[in-house]
């Protein structure tokens, strides 16, 4: 678990891919050998990695690592309680934004800042370090600039997108984290909620009315109202866009592709974003067209 954590933070080549992998140890150790010693496990490869890490000089976050480790504990409790996949989403996420509201409120009152003072002040000072690192990378000096002169400016829309960006990082985390745990707890042939066929997931259809109504909202000329509206409109997009992943599982399944022809595609689907626009699509008109048929027996 200590691995994991120093890996993730010092190999910047695959920090992202580390990131996701942080829970997982601790998801099995925590619903393994039960509260006590799960959350013993959480603390001390926690204290090893941080003395790890300052031994080595490598920058990191404690309270980034505190919350990335604590999705473990939190979806455990949530999968005893076999609940659907929906909720155990919902919940997980809502106890973890709980308890990085937490966090936040205590770093910004640490450092005598508002909360979203302290937020875009984090956003200011990381888009620094992107423009240095991309400097090293060999950027051209024109979008350098272009990102330099605007700085202010982004952070300040990206401090605004912060719910939305919150939301749909960690839902999309804790879904990878459900999917990543099954396979490794059906390997240890440990109990696991059986969440059905996931290709066959499908968004209430009057969903869509909150997309077009946060839509229209946009036009109206009020700034906090633009603001709530655009980022409802992007958490309402990824899951959309879940819903479009699971109707290619559902044709995935249905042509029976070997697993790599299906990893090639998701693949392909999340680095290209013209791709990942079509998924997205594809999960709001299938309220229209029901591409599955899911209703056919009905």
């Amino acid at each position: 678990t200590s691995l994991v954590f120093i890996t993730a933070s010092s190999i910047p080549m695959i920090s992202i891919f580390g990131m996701v992998l942080v829970p997982l140890p601790l998801l099995y150790y925590y619903s393994r050998l039960g509260r006590t010693q799960g959350l013993l496990v959480f603390a001390s490869s926690l204290l090893i990695a941080i003395l790890t890490l300052k031994v080595l000089g490598s920058r990191f976050d404690i309270a980034h690592f505190f919350l990335l480790g604590a999705v473990g504990p939190i979806l455990s409790e949530v999968l005893r309680k076999n609940y659907s996949i929906e909720k155990t989403v919902i919940y997980s996420v809502s106890l973890v934004a709980i308890l990085g509201g937490f966090i936040l409120l205590y770093q910004s009152l640490a450092e005598g800042k508002a909360p979203w003072d302290f937020i875009e002040a984090s956003i200011l000072e990381l888009i620094k370090v992107n423009i240095n690192a991309y400097t090293h990378l060999g950027a051209s000096s024109e979008q350098l600039d272009l990102i330099r002169n605007n700085t202010e400016q982004i952070s300040k829309v990206l401090t605004n997108l912060t719910p939305a960006a919150f939301l749909v990082g960690m839902s999309f985390f804790i879904w990878l984290n459900i999917l990543i745990g099954k396979l490794l707890f059906k390997a240890k042939e440990m109990w696991y909620p059986d969440f059905g066929n996931l290709s066959t997931w499908k968004i209430p259809d009057k969903v869509i009315w909150a997309v077009i109504l946060a839509g229209v909202s946009l036009f109206i000329p009020l700034h906090p109202l633009k603001i709530l509206s655009i980022n409802l409109i992007i958490v309402l997009l990824f899951a959309y866009l879940m819903q479009g992943l699971a109707i290619i599982n559902f044709f995935f399944e249905k042509k029976n592709l070997p697993w790599f022809l299906r990893a090639t595609g998701y693949f392909l689907i999340f680095v290209q974003q013209i791709l990942l626009i079509l998924v997205v699509g594809l999960g709001l008109i299938d309220v229209w067209v029901n591409f599955r048929k899911l209703d056919k027996a009905k």
